[in-house]
């Protein structure tokens, strides 16, 4: 019997062995790792603030999963990679979604904005499944044209 779970996080492996089996992938990050990019909006998985992407392996291929870390427990990122706002970024240089949700004025009061730069920013995984009405109103309006995800004019 496994003692532990484990999952990769930042090219390196996590492994949590004595943690309540009520905690959310969104308390562990933001409390244990103090990744405080990825949000609690809501609390019930309706409002994108709290998306992370989970990378695992179905039958032979690898897939892109978006998830919403507040009602998802810890546990079930057993096996996965998981992918959050905070990765987006590299070398101090945003990501074109992040770019262009500074160049638009794509944020509102904020607090939404990780979980909804973080899906259109992947993509391998089904951007509009988790987008709520404001985010995809602040995507057609400029964000998502400025950084197309196929490449194309918009």
């Amino acid at each position: 019997m496994r003692t532990e779970i484990q999952f990769q996080r930042r090219g390196k492996t996590v492994k949590l062995a004595s943690m309540s089996p009520t905690l959310t992938l969104l308390d562990y990050l933001r409390l244990t790792e103090r990744a405080t990019g990825t949000k609690e909006g809501c609390a019930e998985g309706d409002c994108g603030a709290c998306t992370v992407v989970l990378r695992r392996l179905r039958g032979e291929r690898l897939v892109y999963e978006p998830v919403n870390a507040c009602i998802l427990f810890a546990a079930q990122a057993d096996g996965t990679e998981v992918i959050s706002v905070e990765d987006l970024t590299r070398d101090d240089t945003l990501h074109p979604v992040q770019q262009a949700m500074v160049d638009q004025h794509g944020s509102q009061c904020g607090f939404c904005t990780p979980g909804f730069v973080r899906i259109p920013a992947d993509r391998r995984c089904g951007a509009q499944r988790l987008l709520c009405a404001c985010q995809r109103l602040v995507l057609d309006r400029g964000a998502g044209r400025a950084a197309r995800l196929d490449g194309a004019e918009g």
